[in-house]
Parts: C-alpha cells; sequence; structure tokens
C-alpha cells in the first residue's frame, strides 16, 4: 500500500462461525469488514497464526477477529503492525541474534523500531516485522558487542520461542537504551510469579527443562510421586508448566522456560 493511497479495498474472508467472504476498505487510519470499524489506534494486539485450517491475522479490539486476505496477507500484516497502537522507538536491532545458545549466521542488523504494545514486543524494519508476546520475554540487560568491527553497548533481550530461548540485540543512543531497559523490565516483572520459588522448585523447572522425566526427577530429589506431585500442581498453577500426560508428566510454558534461562544465568555468577 503506497503512502499516497487513501482507501484500499479488498477481497477478505473472516471467521464468524465458519469462514465466510467479504470485503474489507482499509484506509490510512482504520480497517472496516463485516460492518465492523477497527481504528488502527483501536488494536490492542496482532498476530499471524493458524487458525481453523487457515493462515490468518488475528486483530484484538476487545475481542479477537480473524481475518484472511490470501496473496496480499504480508502486505496487510505489515501495514497493520507498522499502524497499530504501541510506543515506538527507533533503534537499530539484530533479530534473533541467536537460537538456543548458537549464532544465527544469516542474521543482519536491521534499521527500524522497537514497538511496545500492550501484549507484545515488535521489532519492525522495511523487511522484518517480528512479534515478541511479553508473556515470553525472558531478560533484558546491557552488553558489550562487535558492532561493525566495534565494541559497542547493546541492548540484550531474551525470550523463547518454540522452547528455544532466542536473543535479539538492541543499538540506540545511551539515554534511549536505560529507558527501554527499565520499560521492557517492568513487563518482565509483571510476567513473573507472584510467589518466590523455592530451591527444589528451580531445580525441578531447570531439570524439566533439561529433559529429565518424572521418575528420574524423584530419584534424583529422593521424593514420592504424591510430593513430586503436588510441586508439579504448583507450577501449573503458577503458569510456568502445563501437564501432558496422564501419569502425570509437565513441559515448560514459555514463561517457565524463560524463568529457567535466569535460574541458570545467576548460578553460572
Amino acid at each position: 500500500m503506497s503512502s499516497g493511497e487513501r482507501v484500499l479495498k479488498i477481497p477478505v474472508e473472516y471467521f464468524d462461525n465458519g469462514w465466510k467472504k467479504g470485503e474489507a476498505v482499509i484506509t490510512k487510519d482504520a480497517i472496516s469488514f463485516a460492518g465492523n470499524t477497527i481504528r488502527f489506534k483501536e488494536i490492542q494486539d496482532l498476530e499471524r497464526l493458524k487458525f481453523e485450517g487457515r493462515d490468518a491475522l488475528r486483530i484484538k479490539k476487545d475481542g479477537n477477529y480473524y481475518l484472511d486476505f490470501g496473496s496480499r496477507q504480508n502486505q496487510i500484516f505489515k501495514y497493520l503492525a507498522f499502524n497499530l497502537k504501541s510506543d515506538r522507538f527507533a533503534v537499530y536491532f539484530l533479530s534473533p541474534a541467536t537460537r538456543g545458545g548458537v549464532v544465527v549466521s544469516d542474521s543482519k542488523w536491521e534499521k527500524g523500531y522497537l514497538s511496545i504494545t500492550d501484549e507484545a514486543l515488535w521489532f519492525l524494519s522495511a523487511s522484518k516485522q517480528i512479534r515478541i508476546s511479553i508473556q515470553n520475554l525472558g531478560s533484558v540487560e546491557k552488553d558489550i558487542r562487535t558492532v561493525g568491527k566495534k565494541q559497542r553497548v547493546v541492548l540484550v533481550v531474551t525470550h523463547v520461542e518454540n522452547g528455544e530461548v532466542i536473543t535479539s540485540f538492541i543499538l540506540c543512543p545511551e539515554t534511549t537504551m536505560d529507558m527501554l531497559q527499565e520499560y521492557i523490565q517492568t513487563f518482565i516483572e509483571k510476567a513473573k510469579p507472584k510467589e518466590k520459588l523455592s530451591e527444589v522448585e528451580e531445580q525441578i523447572l531447570t531439570m524439566v527443562y533439561t529433559g529429565v522425566d518424572s521418575v528420574s526427577v524423584e530419584s534424583i530429589l529422593g521424593v514420592t510421586t504424591e510430593e513430586l506431585n503436588r510441586m508439579y500442581d504448583r507450577l501449573v498453577d503458577l503458569g510456568l508448566a502445563r501437564v501432558v500426560k496422564i501419569r502425570k508428566e509437565i513441559e515448560l510454558t514459555p514463561r517457565g522456560v524463560a524463568l529457567v534461562s535466569e535460574i541458570m544465568k545467576k548460578a553460572a555468577r
């Protein structure tokens, strides 16, 4: 969509007790479809995902709306991502920089924006629109990295994606960096468990993260099945894990993986 184009009419399929065909009208500040008009600054969240058999866009404004623009999906997603309600900061970013601790060799520094909404953190450039759920953020800290053959202070943000810890780097003026670090840390603190974990509970999280099964956890900790199940229930209640088998086995949620990353950092200091 060019900046001079005032109105775009485009075929769309929207979900309303099944996928239905219609037309979307997109202007410089709103999108309308099936009797709904959503101003871009009212969009609380935006996401690409699979929904009811389709590659869909989820637009959240109070409730969720699911739309499929077919061959123009990427174009519309990019346009909405750049225009939704957010706090936006001009930065250089490298995302992903590492995946599961391994450097992503083909990732390049991009000039763009860090955009923060109520539910996600975005890296936006002409070629990338990366959404990171606030719930999946792990840590934010300053570190020194080589940028253009020079040692530079960058902001290192970790998050969880498909069970792997991903790091991204942000380069910007120091005053902006300090503000962003504090801002992102506030979101991370809100997502943490309200209750402090015991040392044993931290050990359980770390063991589950590294693939240790329940029988082995019982043996290592010297606890009974009933005792371990009670501890598992607490981790599930805190949103750090979910039950995946009838003989209670758990897997970590993204929030749980993010917390393990922080636990392992503390242990290494």
